[in-house]
């Protein structure tokens, strides 16, 4: 499961639907606003994940399946 708010957490969420299937994706308030300004950052598997980047992040999605 990916969990990432898509307002505050970096990530690209139009990608990220395109990459995840949507039974395994989360989009809403994951309790981070305001933390890690200019990383990307969500939940993978329960695990949160700080990254440098949207790219990063996504590899790390992929990398997860």
């Amino acid at each position: 499961m990916i969990k990432v708010c898509p307002n505050c957490s970096g990530v690209d969420v139009e990608l990220l639907k395109n990459n995840v299937l949507e039974e395994n994706l989360y989009l809403g308030c994951i309790g981070l606003c305001g933390q890690n300004k200019g990383k990307s950052f969500g939940y993978i598997n329960d695990e949160l994940v700080i990254k440098d980047s949207a790219e990063e992040f996504l590899e790390a999605v992929k990398q997860a399946k």
